[in-house]
């Protein structure tokens, strides 16, 4: 019998897994916040570090853990707390998925509109932890607009909380944010507030074929200057949109809202493609199509690479990419200047970090290596130049987590 059966029942200990190359003697599945306290105060007694997962869906997100000898699975912490339909606010869970809040919200026409990659088995810590988001990210924002409050266990057991159950909530320092992509490096998110909206009526799409990703980008930044408003706006490389009209570039333009005004949009979008001289197609069911979009980050390939600009860069970025010898398949998220690369053999991946990471860091950019096989890790530095905050989030990781008990070296510069 070991220790974590002691508190969690040996029906919800398991052996380990592999996590991106180490393989943990347990994997631990407490249900309740004070399991998850306990399972912290044994690890900590034991000198044991932990990684925690919900469904393990985005555990390939940042570097291999330096050490790991415990998963924490939160797989059976999965309710909808509390939803305040009239004040739109819910509290869920972090083993909660975005797929079981989203049928909760939709009771009241509500939704959380965050859109990462595979959102049925995305869970609410996850979503936090890895800060992740979609096409949505343009008009809706990041998981940091988002967030109200959390509940998280320290390094010594406590239970904190952060932020509130309120939209209008200014008291303290905003430790919610800290949480944001930290990859649960300081500490173990239990639950989350979230503020919501009204879903829209209508979502559809408007593809624009280009004759390059350069006039694909062109596009996308005419669409922003334009009236149209877009809802979501992608670019994406030869090969990223296969539905598409042609094979090569486009600009994707989702517009939502009542009928009339995604009508409205529709034709000035249309107008603009025309007057650009390309072929444009509306997309009916543009909800699926900005899903398909979410899931590219998932998608077979070697590794996937984030590079950070501004969004007048991405078409010449895409470019360069393109014609490089690892020929990845490109899609950027056009509003927010971020170009995701799926690079689609392994031995390209150094190489094209090497080429690419210098210029983008130099203009004030970045490249990482967002999602990969151990192997590819073990031969790049995932993360690059850490900037000038890495002596400060070194002392944030020791005020919360002195012994490095969380999650040991998966954040940048080896936190």
């Amino acid at each position: 019998m070991t220790p974590w059966a002691d508190i969690v029942g040996a029906e919800h200990v398991g052996p380990g897994a592999p996590v991106d190359g180490q393989v943990p003697a347990w994997v631990v599945r407490p249900g309740s916040v004070a399991e998850v306290q306990e399972c912290v105060r044994a690890a900590a007694r034991a000198r044991a570090s932990l990684v925690v997962q919900g469904l393990g869906a985005h555990l390939s997100i940042g570097a291999p853990p330096a050490r790991l000898d415990v998963v924490l699975g939160l797989d059976r912490l999965a309710r909808v707390i509390d939803h305040q339909a009239g004040d739109m606010t819910v509290t869920a869970e972090a083993g909660c998925t975005l797929a079981a809040l989203a049928k909760t919200l939709a009771q009241s026409g509500q939704w959380l509109p965050l859109d990462p990659p595979r959102a049925d088995a995305t869970t609410i810590g996850g979503l936090i932890a890895a800060n992740l988001s979609g096409p949505l990210r343009a008009s809706q924002g990041r998981v940091r607009d988002l967030l109200l409050g959390v509940r998280v266990v320290g390094a010594d057991g406590a239970l904190v909380t952060g932020g509130g159950r309120v939209v209008k909530n200014v008291a303290g320092y905003d430790l919610p944010k800290l949480h944001v992509g930290a990859l649960g490096t300081l500490g173990v998110i239990v639950d989350a507030t979230f503020k919501v909206r009204p879903r829209p009526a209508c979502e559809e799409a408007v593809v624009i074929a280009a004759r390059s990703v350069e006039a694909a980008a062109e596009t996308a930044l005419g669409v922003m200057a334009s009236e149209v408003a877009p809802f979501w706006l992608e670019v994406g490389g030869p090969g990223a949109l296969p539905e598409g009209p042609g094979d090569g570039a486009a600009a994707v333009v989702g517009l939502a809202g009542i009928a009339e005004e995604v009508a409205h949009a529709r034709a000035r979008t249309l107008e603009l493609a025309r007057a650009r001289g390309l072929r444009a197609i509306t997309v009916a069911d543009g909800a699926a199509l900005r899903a398909r979009l979410a899931d590219f980050a998932l998608e077979p390939a070697a590794a996937v690479l984030r590079a950070s600009m501004l969004p007048t860069e991405v078409g010449e970025f895409i470019a360069r990419a393109s014609r490089s010898g690892a020929a990845p398949r490109c899609l950027a998220h056009a509003a927010s200047g971020v170009v995701l690369m799926a690079v689609p053999e392994a031995r390209a991946v150094a190489g094209l970090v090497a080429a690419l990471r210098p210029g983008l860091e130099a203009r004030g950019g970045s490249l990482v290596v967002e999602r990969a096989t151990p192997e590819v890790k073990a031969q790049v530095d995932v993360w690059g130049d850490p900037g000038e905050g890495v002596a400060l989030m070194r002392g944030i990781k020791a005020a919360f987590d002195p012994g490095g008990l969380f999650a040991p070296g998966r954040f940048v510069a080896g936190i």
